[in-house]
């Protein structure tokens, strides 16, 4: 088994921290990019999901920096306008400052401050996960395939889904999420000498649909089972607008196509009939049938930090070997993508 590479002293502060708030039940995920109209604005060192009930949720981020000169007040004025810049429930900044006042001040704003002490303490009683791959571990295998950029630019697409967690737990985000991990089944498939790194990025990919659906059934926890079918099919074919909101926006659109363009009613209508078309052959209805029952809806936390768990795991183990649960909400994409199960199959690979 390869040994752990090494990190910087900031890179070593958040993966303990990430281990301590794995091992405390959230779901976590590490350098969440923010972006706003196209620019980069900041990473979000931690982002934590938390199920704490049938019909609640919570988002938690953390501000975590491992310096001489930590700034902690400035830390945690930062840390608040991002927490309202994403809609997070909770901030929490750490900090190597110990002064008293600096968790006074983090009381008076709602933030929580693991100051100094608290990061001494995990230092010293908890290690590096010598069985799991850091972050920089990840994007250095991905960067091991040498036309990975070309190839669809693997690093990047792994990034865009990264953001998407600070856009917020939609419908469109998991549509987004589901078109990228359709790329790296086909590319599991099609590349079979780098089928390990591309089912690890579609792992991580499919735990933050699974937990996207948690967030998204805790509003239709006491729906029936039919009407909760039916939103979940809306949702998946039409997005966060619904129906709605998708015939609205291009009833505008091909408004402005028949009255501008050249013969724009035909092209209007040629166009609406490509959507309707295309719209059709999503195949939604597998997805809103499958997570639409009760017993899935139960699963979904749990499943989603098994799929993040296989992905970053040192020594790769598929999803052939996983939970009952895990295996059926990924066989149920692969119905959903039209891919045949057997082509998924640790035989196509070459890794065992």
């Amino acid at each position: 088994m390869a040994k752990p590479t090494s990190l910087g002293k900031g890179y070593i502060a958040e993966e303990l921290l990430r281990s301590y708030f794995s091992k405390s039940g959230y779901y976590v995920v590490r350098g969440v990019p923010f972006t706003y109209e196209g620019f980069d604005v900041t990473d979000i060192d931690l982002w934590l999901y938390s199920r704490a009930s049938s019909v609640s949720r919570e988002i938690t981020i953390v501000d975590a920096k491992n310096k001489k000169t930590p700034q902690a007040i400035e830390r945690i004025f930062w840390a608040k306008g991002l927490q309202k810049a994403v809609g997070a429930t909770n901030v929490i900044v750490a900090t190597t400052d110990r002064r008293p006042e600096v968790k006074d001040f983090g009381n008076e704003l709602d933030v929580v401050v693991l100051d100094g002490s608290f990061l001494a303490r995990l230092g010293s009683r908890e290690g590096l996960n010598p069985l799991r791959l850091s972050d920089e571990e990840f994007f250095s295998r991905i960067a091991e395939y040498s036309l990975s950029k070309l190839d669809g630019d693997w690093k990047w697409r792994m990034r865009f889904c990264k953001g998407l967690l600070s856009k917020g737990l939609t419908f469109d985000s998991c549509n987004a999420w589901l078109e990228h991990a359709k790329f790296f089944v086909q590319a599991a498939i099609e590349n079979p000498l780098q089928r390990e790194i591309a089912l690890r990025c579609l792992y991580f990919i499919c735990s933050l649909v699974a937990l996207t659906i948690d967030y998204l059934l805790k509003d239709l926890a006491f729906v029936e089972l039919n009407e909760r079918s039916a939103i979940l099919e809306e949702g998946f074919t039409y997005g966060s607008r619904g129906k709605s909101g998708l015939k609205k926006i291009m009833g505008i659109a091909l408004g402005l196509v028949e009255e501008h363009a050249t013969d724009g009613v035909t092209t209007a209508r040629q166009v609406r009939l490509s959507v309707d078309k295309q719209l059709a052959s999503l195949q939604a209805d597998i997805l809103g049938s499958f997570f639409s029952r009760p017993e899935v809806g139960r699963s979904l936390f749990s499943t989603a930090k098994e799929f993040e768990q296989l992905s970053m795991q040192r020594q790769f183990t598929s999803h052939s070997q996983a939970s009952t649960e895990l295996r059926s909400m990924f066989y149920c994409l692969l119905d959903h993508w039209s891919i045949d199960r057997t082509l998924m199959s640790d035989r196509q690979g070459s890794f065992l």
